[in-house]
């Protein structure tokens, strides 16, 4: 459910390392080539398998426009890497290829989109393509026991490499990412935000989340951090605990779960009088401009319900002076 923020950063961190792959490979094909390399290569298959790959990482991700970079679509392109390192692994010596090294900058760029979930999955891709690379080499008769030892070395490496990088993306990364949220003091950051959204969904609707944590909010920084991987990327306004959140493709009943979400962390946190105010485009206006004082409104009405805690959408175009029938108040 995360904004466009995401997507943008995803298709940043995707892209780059697709260049970084491409070189990667280029450089590997080669190094099987130099008088050096002794591992015996099978080289139209190598090169069939490689071609896929660099078509891919040199093609077909650049040109890809940024709202595909969902985390899913994400964590798909790395499998698709990994097997393909596997398979440049197999066809190039097998056992005694090192082209493993290559899984290495796969698990860190993965990392680099700060979800655990997805080093997750990238490194059980990892470890399943690599492994059923070397079983041949395994099975075959008169395979010593230095050959196996080796192979169990490099998968171990690879699995503490990944299991670390875990640890990084759940909670080192989204720290950081924390300390560099924007805050926008006349709102126009948010405002340019819905307005890529509303240019890049054309036809779906998007909504502004507005989150009022409470003056006693002291864990800020924690706060954004756990509404960033549960929603979107927050945007602090002005100087106080205020932030909004720009969320697409979903109807009411996602909207108010991503508010609920986010009051939710708050509440974890101590905070103890907690607001949010929600409007969604087109329905409650047909402007960014006009979708972010719509917000603005239905938080303002969330204050006045009498509840510790409360989340207001704006209504489907009530008459204006009617406040019971505009918003629809959820304890």
């Amino acid at each position: 459910m995360g904004g466009r923020t995401d997507q943008g950063r995803n298709a940043r961190s995707l892209k780059a390392f697709s260049f970084l792959l491409l070189a990667i490979m280029v450089a590997s094909l080669l190094l099987v080539h130099t008088a050096s390399y002794e591992p015996a290569v099978s080289y139209i298959l190598l090169y069939l398998v490689s071609a896929v790959g660099i078509i891919t990482a040199a093609v077909v991700v650049p040109l890809l426009p940024n709202e595909h970079f969902t985390t899913g679509f994400c964590g798909s392109i790395y499998a698709l890497y990994a097997a393909i390192v596997a398979m440049m692994v197999f066809f190039s010596g097998g056992v005694s290829s090192e082209h493993y090294v290559m899984f290495f900058p796969l698990l860190l760029a993965s990392a680099l989109h700060g979800s655990w979930r997805m080093v997750l999955a990238v490194l059980v891709a990892v470890l399943f393509c690599y492994g059923l690379a070397m079983l041949p080499g395994l099975l075959e008769e008169g395979t010593g026991q230095e050959i196996a030892s080796l192979v169990f070395y490099r998968l171990t490496v690879v699995g503490l490499t990944g299991l670390f990088l875990i640890y990084v993306s759940r909670s080192v990364l989204p720290a950081a990412l924390a300390e560099d949220y924007a805050t926008d003091a006349d709102g126009s950051l948010l405002l340019e935000r819905i307005e890529e959204e509303l240019a890049a969904r054309r036809g779906v609707p998007v909504a502004v989340v507005l989150l009022d944590p409470g003056g006693d909010m002291e864990a800020m920084d924690l706060l954004l951090e756990r509404v960033y991987s549960r929603i979107g990327e927050p945007v602090l306004l002005g100087e106080g605990n205020l932030f909004g959140v720009v969320v697409s493709g979903v109807d009411d009943r996602g909207i108010e779960s991503a508010a609920r979400r986010g009051l939710a962390a708050a509440s974890s946190l101590g905070a103890r009088d907690t607001r949010a105010g929600a409007a969604v485009y087109p329905r409650d206006a047909r402007s960014a401009e006009d979708l972010l004082i719509a917000a603005g409104r239905a938080l303002e009405a969330a204050f006045e319900v009498e509840s510790s805690s409360a989340i207001v959408l704006a209504g489907r175009g009530a008459p204006r002076g009617s406040e019971a029938n505009r918003y629809r108040a959820a304890r």
